[in-house]
């Protein structure tokens, strides 16, 4: 009777360390620089780049560049995820700039591709929440 419940405690275990592991491999590919691409099949052409950057201390800069001004904004950023990575990964995103803060859904997530889609706005609502991003790393 004890064996089974020794061998209970290590597969309850062993699922534990491996869903830390796998959030903590989402995190380790965040970091880094991202330049927001723009999305397909639009006719709009800009001459503004915007780059995320994310650093290992949780803080997030977003810059945009334009032919005669820079706006830089910086906040804070968190990767979770919902029922033990089942549900997906999501970044958390404050006191960046109104209109990006919120809850982003990681919808893909590699060492040079990330696309990410916002599903609740900073205040904790869904409506109008929506905001789809693609970036490639720097």
């Amino acid at each position: 009777m004890n064996n089974n419940r020794f061998i209970k405690y290590i597969t309850i275990l062993v699922f534990i360390l491996s869903f830390l592991s796998c959030k903590k491999s989402k995190e380790n590919k965040l970091i880094g620089t991202w330049i927001n691409q723009p999305m397909e099949n639009t006719t709009e052409e800009t001459d503004v780049e915007q780059s995320w950057t994310f650093d290992a201390s949780s803080s997030l800069i977003v810059k945009t560049v334009s032919s005669d001004t820079t706006i830089t904004y910086s906040g804070v950023y968190s990767v979770f995820s919902k029922n033990m990575g089942m549900s997906g990964y999501y970044i958390q995103i404050t006191n960046v700039d109104g209109i990006l803060d919120g809850k982003y859904r990681i919808k893909k997530l590699d060492n040079s591709k990330m696309s990410i889609h916002r599903v609740e706005l900073a205040n904790g609502n869904t409506a109008g929440a929506f905001l789809w991003r693609e970036f490639l790393k720097k």
